[in-house]
């Protein structure tokens, strides 16, 4: 099973999730063919090319999904809810030219919905939060899935006292929606996104004080199972997780799971097949072994738990998930796509947005100033319990780090978050030794697993290739005549279709960046 299959000509691989999918044409390659000479404009060797290529083609994607939206049906439902309240939606209605407010939209979009003001003639303000539809998304039935469990997860959250958005009406994407694209109407809460590193340490405090009494709110109500929120019988249940990198086919994913064990083992194994099939194609050998080691470290892992069951968790606790007013009083906690049901020790870890994040990636376990006084907040509250999971958090966070999820794409970064997560587990005192040590241990150690064979294979064959080319100069010259609007890219041989289409895209751009749609 695979999330998606390279569209390339005859290529029988599936497509790469990381780098894969491309936004300039709308197409899926695995990892060969989403590289230079197979598809073009290259991020890494026509950077100015390839990214005037994917502003104009992302306005364009974002263009269309906005024209597909039955704004009048969409103003009459809102209207309805609130007892025949007049209302507008100005960023959907078409100026003098016909075009739309495609500012407005961007000012309150992120990479999987945009958020958009739905007016009532009485100050009352909602928003209508459309969901994307550009080719970095999942397949249509994965986000379906994530977007219904979004839309449980905030229903479920208006039993527990969390300042979350109200959900009044929400729809998928089907021939009975009148609106014609997947939206949520919801609440717009107010305040604006906290910029955590422009706050001083006294709006700081205030921030951490409100946010131990959510985190604490959140406490009171455990789950049985680990997964996401998705509905059954009108109720939110703990189902599969929602998260697109767990997903093993468009209609299949990981979870519910009754144990923590049975969790870990599931993403480990789901990591490694993705790896081996060359879904993730980056490092791949030193990611696989990475999980190899994470495999051997489970009982370490469950020694740290108990049976205290398992959590809501925000998935991107980066910062911009709190709403605060004037006085950084919070007044919303917003964005809870991707949510998960998690165990104790990671739910209550600290938020990302208080993490050293330059020390993070180059592997220093350290917490940060943030952290130690989150930790001393829940203490004066007596609550040394969670006091301790923050203190204790890095272990877990590193050990869920690229599991289930992307992998590092840089020898560099990837050896230093490695040895982060090793001296995490090997205790104050310990330092783990040298990579590349580890690293041939590692490969005798997991001889014999047959991934890792065709790994190694895989490894060996494209070295060989790479070897027996003659390239020439490592940027072609038909990349280079980009740079001259008076040439055309030559007739490389390639297959008109995603690939061609990208380069003439791309040439075309490079001559006029001012293209209207």
């Amino acid at each position: 099973m695979t999330l998606r299959d390279c569209e390339y000509e005859s290529c029988t691989q599936p497509a790469e999730r990381d780098i894969g999918s491309c936004m300039i044409c709308s197409s899926h390659f695995c990892a060969e063919h989403s590289r230079l000479p197979f598809h073009y404009p290259s991020q890494d060797t026509e950077s100015d090319a390839y990214w005037t290529a994917y502003s104009s083609a992302n306005k364009k994607h974002l263009l269309h999904r906005l024209y597909q939206v039955k704004t009048t049906a969409l103003i009459s439902l809102a209207s309805r809810l609130r007892n025949g309240t007049s209302c507008t939606i100005p960023a959907l209605m078409p100026d003098g030219q016909g075009h739309l407010d495609v500012d407005a939209v961007s000012r309150q979009m992120g990479g999987q919905n945009c958020n958009i003001d739905v007016q009532f003639e009485d100050g009352v303000v909602w928003l209508a939060r459309i969901r994307l539809d550009d080719p970095l998304l999942p397949p249509k039935p994965t986000q379906a899935y994530i977007f219904l469990s979004e839309v449980f997860t905030l229903k479920y959250l208006e039993s527990t006292g969390i300042p979350a958005p109200k959900v009044f009406h929400f729809a998928t994407e089907s021939s009975e929606n009148p609106v014609g694209v997947s939206f949520i109407l919801l609440e717009k809460m107010k305040g604006a996104a906290l910029m955590w590193d422009t706050t001083t340490p006294a709006q700081r405090t205030k921030v951490l004080e409100q946010l131990a009494d959510i985190l604490l709110a959140l406490e009171k109500h455990s789950f049985h199972s680990t997964g996401s929120l998705f509905p059954s019988n009108g109720s939110s249940k703990v189902c599969g997780f929602a998260q697109s990198q767990l997903f093993d086919s468009p209609n299949t994913t990981l979870g519910p799971f009754d144990t923590l064990e049975s969790s870990l083992r599931a993403m480990l194994a789901h990591q490694r097949r993705l790896i081996a099939n060359n879904e993730l194609s980056s490092l791949a050998i030193d990611n696989y072994l990475s999980h190899r080691w994470r495999e051997d470290m489970v009982p370490e892992v469950l020694s740290l738990h108990n049976d205290a069951g398992f959590f809501l968790k925000h998935f991107d606790d980066k910062g911009d998930h709190i709403l605060v007013d004037d006085d950084f009083n919070i007044t919303g906690i917003i964005d809870w796509e991707f949510a998960s049901v998690e165990p104790k020790a990671q739910a209550f870890s600290s938020p990302c947005m208080l993490w050293p994040v330059r020390d993070f990636h180059a592997g220093s376990n350290r917490l940060s100033p943030e952290e130690m006084e989150f930790a001393a907040i829940f203490e004066r509250r007596g609550r040394n319990d969670m006091a301790h999971l923050v203190r204790n958090g890095r272990k877990m966070q590193r050990y869920l780090f690229f599991n289930g999820g992307s992998v590092s794409h840089e020898q560099e970064d990837f050896e230093a978050m490695f040895q982060g997560l090793r001296a995490a587990w090997a205790g104050d005192n310990s330092q783990p030794g040298p990579y590349q040590v580890w690293k041939e241990e590692a490969l005798k150690k997991y001889e014999g697993d047959e991934q890792l064979e065709r790994l190694l294979q895989r490894n060996s064959t494209r070295s060989q290739s790479a070897t027996q080319l003659d390239c020439g100069p490592s940027t072609p010259q038909r990349h280079d005549s980009l740079k001259d609007e008076s040439s055309e890219i030559p007739n490389t041989g390639m297959r008109e279709g995603p690939a061609g289409f990208c380069m003439r895209v791309a040439a075309r751009l490079s001559k006029n960046k001012d293209i209207a749609y």
